[in-house]
């Protein structure tokens, strides 16, 4: 993990600013989702092949967003029927397949683009250290390429689906919760003031009421709420009944994260719940041995998004927008559950400080 905190740092650095610059320092409301995307897609490209997203201005931000978005849709397990009943792929006018080989085919573009690009930098000695490079070294993991696009496919969809729809909910929510934003902030005050806003990236998870926001956003929320797909390898009896081999199993997140043998007030936003019960249960993202494998660093990058966010400002809805989990989907048949879209202020704690904190950590990036 400790590998990983200068990407943690930089991004979420950069997500601050991005917060400050476009909000006009507390006086406009944004809409935070390209910010978050820009956060999460950054990470996820800085990880897998070395390279930034630095604005999203970009035009293979706008592409990929644009794509991933669309596959999820094609990955909704209710709104994509062809998956299941099989003898509706011979369907030859099926709007949905025609759509879904163009997003294969420009997706097929940025990751061969991404793929080419890091082996000219490995080629000439120049890449940084990333998975994809760490995987193509080793002679002993020898991957195919169909292999090595599905460990880029995760890594760019765990991001944007996951730890990017769970911002979107979480920064709405904040936003009509002052009481959460004041307890946050007295939490953070015991180690941090507002004149180092930034606080330390690498702070590992010491403020507890923070770690349990972020844990409470993520039961509360559960944005794969019906987590994606796995196949059983033999026979199993449960309750008396055999299910064979073979059989497609979802695991019911969101039922789980809401289950009142566990809570005596699951349908409550109540982050102290955490405090209460830490070692309670967590299914958002999965179980056992084919969880999520980048959960400890998807937890530990919401920390410190959360962490400075809170310390950095006050947030304030500016158009009331639903933040129920329910209520407030805007499609219910998305694999990943997302908000309607939304603006809030993002109004500094502390403006001279928090730009002199954002320059100064410039500074020290461009010397190092």
């Amino acid at each position: 993990m400790q590998t990983y905190i200068p990407h943690l740092d930089i991004e979420s650095k950069d997500f601050v600013s991005e917060l400050l610059t476009y909000g006009k320092e507390g006086t406009v409301g944004v809409d935070p989702l390209p910010c978050i995307q820009r956060l999460s897609l950054s990470l996820a490209l800085t990880l897998n092949w070395g390279v930034r997203m630095g604005s999203q201005n970009d035009a293979l931000f706008k592409e990929i967003t644009h794509v991933e978005e669309e596959v999820s849709r094609f990955r909704s397990t209710t709104g994509n029927l062809q998956d299941f009943i099989p003898i509706l792929r011979l369907n030859p006018f099926s709007f949905g397949s025609k759509r879904a080989r163009e997003m294969r085919n420009r997706r097929d573009v940025y990751l061969k683009g991404l793929n080419k690009g890091l082996e000219e930098r490995m080629e000439k000695g120049t890449h940084k250290p990333c998975i994809q490079a760490n995987v193509i070294l080793d002679k002993e993991t020898q991957l195919n390429d169909a292999e090595l696009t599905s460990i880029s496919l995760t890594m760019l969809s765990g991001g944007l689906d996951t730890v990017t729809t769970l911002l979107q909910w979480s920064v709405a929510l904040l936003a009509q919760r002052p009481d959460i934003q004041k307890k946050a902030w007295a939490e953070i005050a015991e180690f941090y003031t507002t004149d180092e806003p930034l606080c330390d990236a690498q702070d590992d998870q010491k403020c507890r009421y923070i770690v349990a926001l972020v844990r409470e956003c993520l039961r509360y929320f559960t944005v794969l709420r019906l987590a994606l797909p796995r196949v059983s390898i033999k026979d199993v009896t449960y309750d008396g009944i055999i299910i064979p081999a073979g059989t497609v199993y979802f695991l019911n997140a969101w039922a789980c994260n809401m289950d009142s043998a566990v809570w005596t007030d699951p349908s409550v936003f109540r982050p102290e719940r955490w405090l209460e019960q830490p070692d309670a249960p967590m299914f958002t993202y999965g179980v056992g041995y084919r969880m999520c494998a980048g959960s400890l660093l998807a937890n530990r990058e919401l920390y410190i998004v959360f962490l400075r966010m809170l310390n950095a400002f006050e947030i304030r809805s500016a158009d009331g927008v639903d933040a129920h989990p329910l209520t407030g989907n805007s499609d219910p048949t998305s694999l990943v559950a997302m908000p309607e879209r939304y603006k809030a202020y993002f109004v500094p704690r502390n403006g001279e400080a928090l730009k002199r904190s954002i320059e100064e950590f410039e500074v020290t990036g461009v010397q190092d």
